[in-house]
């Protein structure tokens, strides 16, 4: 089954993410960037003329940023369309681990990826700090 994704962020963070994400893993087939609030303040009409492009028989994977943001919200509104998948806290390692996913279902694919300690954010001064007291012993 086709799969589709779309980046819906607030501002052009999902135009910026999807540009590091192809220096990464190359340019991707049936992507779709939303990037709400750059040139009206309407959400509800970019997201259904996205819905409009794309075929209720075909997967499509949403990745928003902010859990309860008023992007993420308008997409929740699709929880009962056939084959659609919502993901939110988007981040770089996140989307390369979906996009580079061999995993052939969908829902599988999806929540191997969230759970995954290298999509998850790091406190780096804390990992810095573990491998010093390990090398004092």
């Amino acid at each position: 089954m086709k799969r589709n994704f779309v980046i819906a962020t607030h501002g052009t963070f999902a135009k910026g993410i999807y540009e590091s994400l192809k220096i990464i893993v190359g340019e991707q087939e049936n992507v779709h960037l939303l990037n709400a609030f750059v040139d009206c303040n309407d959400i509800e009409g970019p997201v259904n003329q996205l819905l409009a492009q794309i075929p209720q028989e075909e997967e499509l994977i949403v990745c928003t940023d902010v859990f309860g943001g008023s992007v993420n919200n308008e997409w929740m509104k699709y929880m009962n369309r056939k084959n659609f998948y919502l993901i939110t806290g988007t981040n770089l390692p996140l989307l390369m681990q979906l996009f580079l996913s061999l995993e052939e279902d969908t829902a599988t694919m999806i929540r191997t990826s969230v759970n995954k300690q290298e999509t998850a954010p790091m406190f780096c001064n804390d990992l810095f700090a573990n491998k010093e007291e390990e090398e004092d012993f």
